[in-house]
């Protein structure tokens, strides 16, 4: 048959399935139809036991087989069956008016079809798909993204959830028929599907590769779920008022948020107390390096209190490392994960093959660093493909080739945890190369006071056996969690592990502000020592003076700042020297260093902050210096800490 009688067939076909109102038009080239679902769920969440209807439109150049099963829609509940939906012409509503009013100019050359279907109800931590095809008179057939919704429990606690994911498994998995569609309404149709080309973006170039179901429904049968997209949630955070939020896996640059967003987010949390989870690949600084942001800027890490990761991305630059991602993805070396007791946990082991994100074991100490180094090292001489696949993804989508395989190493988290903070800044070494880096002083006091720390805070809840996956939880204004495994993307057993956290995060229990002993011999108290109490007490802490005769009764407390160096009167030089090496304390008297953090000096879970210069004049200048780098956040860290350890 030639073209012209396949033309004059689909006609004729035309003039028995289509509306006589509508005038049929000659097209050269056929295209499939396009299929627009008008409203999927907001929020992705649908309350229990609720009927859902679904409008849509169809629109094809020819015509669609209306009478012969040319339109269908079909349902399924918890991965079940698909079941069949019956369709019905919709009357206009607001969701019609919506889909019309994506047509660019007023003429069309096409014809429209406008659908409804109705889901059944059912119970809460029901996860519901739902899909939509069409054939043409052409028999060109097309399908819609397979979309997903989840059956909520509304009494429950609100979480609100930034996973872009879930949307993008909707269309990854019908990828080829829905790009047709999108370039089908940019060179005819002429129909607005900008936001389908941005959801199809990334995944085009290589992320989809790395989408994982993220199983919702586990939480939503316990939660009021609600599932939004980063651009999204300053909105939702003034609207759903989470009690907590989590943001989910956002390693791809396209969902990642701006510093609008973040600066928003970091504002609810402090004003609300509501709870902080984020997940594995959140912190991939290679695509989404806002989120770890620049030293003493609001960001993701600093929201969870781990603003030495920005210390290392200052130091990979400095160190002409560009190409070595701080954190590396995709890593599963195999091991169990170990619950320790802490937090929400008494102990366990589960066996997880979720993957982790590596790059957060600058807070080990040698010994366990060794072990994940040794581990990881040998999963990146195993797994070279499998790291090769990921460089591939992240230079689809940044333009930028990076190293994964020198990052799985740890050669910077080696590097941050042997750095020292000196009174002025940081010192690092690396291959015979030694570099001071200078900072403002308010993240140079915090960064002190996070480095003497960072074995005890944030604190390990859990950590598989090598030490390559781990959880961290800081307390503070609010409760904030890093999960370097993507627990989403498990069974049951990572998502009660994922209740339990979401438990404990919105639990605050509002400690009171720690007392900060201050030991200081008379001259010392006069000089600066009443400025540095005042200052404590305006930032809402406790402050309390002491002397060297009171101090024995106060040596096991939580947050001790001393003043005075090595020979300071009145006995407090004599407890300086039990908190110096004998390096330090001549640094103190040449001059050449004041400004010192201790960890466990008297008592476990215990920081010593001590404030030295060579005569008193100078310890004065050294109170004065510390003093420029206290404020809320600073505050916040130390009531953190001693809540954490306690």
């Amino acid at each position: 048959m030639n073209k012209i009688a396949v033309v004059l067939l689909s006609l004729l076909l035309l003039v028995s399935v289509l509306p006589a109102a509508q005038p049929a038009v000659i097209v050269t080239g056929p295209r499939p139809p396009i299929i627009i679902v008008g409203n999927p769920p907001e929020g992705f969440a649908v309350a229990p036991d609720s009927e859902y209807t679904v409008y849509f439109l169809v629109a094809d150049d020819f015509g669609v087989l209306v009478d012969k099963g040319g339109i269908r829609a079909y349902y399924r509940i918890n991965g079940g069956e698909w079941r069949e939906a019956y369709l019905k012409r919709t009357p206009e509503n607001p969701v019609i008016q919506s889909l019309r009013a994506r047509f660019y100019g007023e003429k069309q050359d096409f014809y429209l079809f406008y659908r409804q279907f109705k889901i059944p109800g059912a119970a809460p931590g029901s996860r519901i798909e739902f899909k939509i095809e069409a054939t043409d008179v052409e028999n060109h057939t097309s399908y819609s993204p397979v979309y997903t919704y989840y059956v909520v429990n509304p009494e429950g606690p609100r979480v609100l959830i930034v996973d872009p994911s879930v949307e993008a498994l909707a269309f990854e998995r019908s990828f080829d028929w829905v790009t047709v569609q999108v370039n089908a309404s940019r060179e005819f149709y002429h129909y607005n599907l900008s936001d389908f080309e941005a959801v199809l973006r990334p995944l085009s170039r290589g992320a989809g590769q790395f989408l994982l179901e993220h199983h919702w429904e586990f939480l939503a049968e316990d939660y009021n779920i609600s599932i939004v997209s980063p651009d999204g949630l300053p909105e939702a955070l003034e609207e759903f008022r989470p009690n907590v939020v989590i943001l989910s896996n956002l390693w791809v640059s396209d969902w990642g948020l701006d510093q609008e967003e973040m600066e928003a987010l970091n504002d609810y949390l402090h004003s609300t107390g509501a709870g902080l989870i984020v997940t594995a690949g959140t912190l991939l600084d290679s695509t989404n390096p806002q989120h770890i942001g620049t030293p003493g800027n609001v960001s993701v890490a600093s929201m969870l209190r781990m603003e030495p990761l920005q210390l290392a991305v200052a130091v990979r630059d400095a160190l002409n490392m560009s190409d070595v991602p701080l954190m590396a993805m995709n890593v599963n070396t195999g091991y169990p994960l170990n619950l320790l007791r802490k937090g929400p946990f008494s102990d366990g082991e589960i066996e997880t093959n979720v993957s982790t994100v590596v790059g957060w074991q600058y807070v080990l100490p040698e010994t366990p660093l060794g072990i994940a180094r040794r581990s990881l090292t040998k999963f990146a001489s195993e797994n070279g493909l499998r790291l090769r696949q990921v460089e591939g993804a992240v230079e689809g989508l940044t333009g930028k080739k990076f190293n994964f395989s020198a990052s799985a190493s740890l050669t910077l988290p080696g590097v941050i945890g042997e750095a020292s903070v000196s009174d002025e800044g940081v010192i690092v070494e690396h291959n015979n190369t030694a570099l001071s880096l200078t900072f403002e002083r308010r993240y140079l006091e915090k960064l002190r006071l996070l480095h003497a720390v960072r074995r005890d805070y944030p604190v390990l809840f859990a950590r598989t056996t090598d030490y390559s996956g781990a959880i961290l939880a800081s307390d503070g204004d609010y409760r904030a969690i890093y999960v370097s495994l993507e627990l989403e993307a498990g069974g049951m057993e990572e998502f009660n592990v994922l209740k339990k956290l979401i438990n404990w995060s919105m639990t605050r229990t509002g400690q009171e502000a720690p007392e900060v002993v201050i030991l200081a011999n008379d001259i010392d108290w006069g000089i600066k020592g009443k400025l540095l109490q005042s200052q404590l007490e305006a930032l809402g802490l406790k402050a309390k003076r002491v002397t060297a005769d009171e101090f024995d009764s106060y040596k096991e407390a939580k947050i001790i700042v001393i003043l005075g160096g090595p020979d300071a009167y009145d006995g407090v030089g004599n407890y300086v020297r039990q908190v110096l090496s004998s390096e330090e304390q001549n640094a103190v008297r040449s001059g050449e260093r004041g400004t010192f953090a201790k960890a466990d000096v008297w008592g476990s879970g215990q920081v010593v902050i001590v404030l030295a210069g060579k005569d008193r004049w100078g310890t004065g200048t050294k109170v004065s210096a510390y003093m420029e780098g206290l404020d809320f956040g600073y505050a916040e860290l130390l009531t953190g800490f001693a809540v954490s350890v306690s």
